[in-house]
């Protein structure tokens, strides 16, 4: 685009990109995102720094923006007792022919870790809590008519904890032998 100049009539390209408004905008965005940045960075700095009386005082502004993002974190599970212990539960069905099924909860690694870890904790309760009867029940029934609808004739449905303990750091294996302790036992019928 080009402006002519009335008392010389010489012509003069004029840019298109006059956006002062949005200039002064953006220079606003770019504050606020640097700000947002440094306090993220500060409120994570902050929350895994050596307690201290510093810390105490930056936590008590940061500790609402790491609540809200979900960027506090707890490392109460891996410090300074970490579990003894890795469990896992499965199902073992006796059948009318004498074989046997092995049904374990869901398990994976890498992201399937993520949708799977729901059937872990269910797991964990099956055999933790005393009262847990109806869901252990519900539980072997589920097994049984999923053996069932794999064409198999389900007789008993056994519970059983799998467990094996984590060895401390170091030369030798990271974990011992796998257990398998029973915990609830169900008789199916024929259906």
């Amino acid at each position: 685009m080009t402006i002519q100049d009335e008392e010389t009539g010489t012509r003069e390209p004029v840019s298109e990109d006059v956006d002062e408004p949005a200039l002064e905008g953006s220079s606003r965005r770019r504050l606020a995102i640097s700000a947002l940045i440094v306090l993220t960075l500060l409120a994570i700095f902050a929350s895994n720094a050596p307690d201290s009386t510093i810390k105490a005082g930056v936590l008590t502004v940061t500790r609402p923006f790491l609540f809200v993002t979900g960027l506090d974190q707890r490392w109460g599970m891996f410090a300074p007792n970490p579990p003894r212990e890795t469990e896992n539960v499965a199902a073992r069905v006796d059948r009318a022919d004498g074989t046997v099924g092995i049904f374990p909860m869901e398990s994976g690694d890498g992201l399937s870790e993520y949708w799977n870890y729901r059937w872990r904790k269910y797991g964990e309760q099956l055999w933790q809590v005393q009262l847990a009867e109806r869901e252990r029940t519900a539980f072997a029934r589920w097994v049984a008519d999923q053996d069932r609808g794999a064409g198999h004739a389900p007789r008993r449905v056994t519970l059983i904890r799998l467990t094996q303990e984590n060895l401390p750091p170091g030369p030798g294996p990271d974990a011992g032998e796998w257990r398998e302790i029973p915990f609830f036992t169900m008789p199916v019928g024929a259906q």
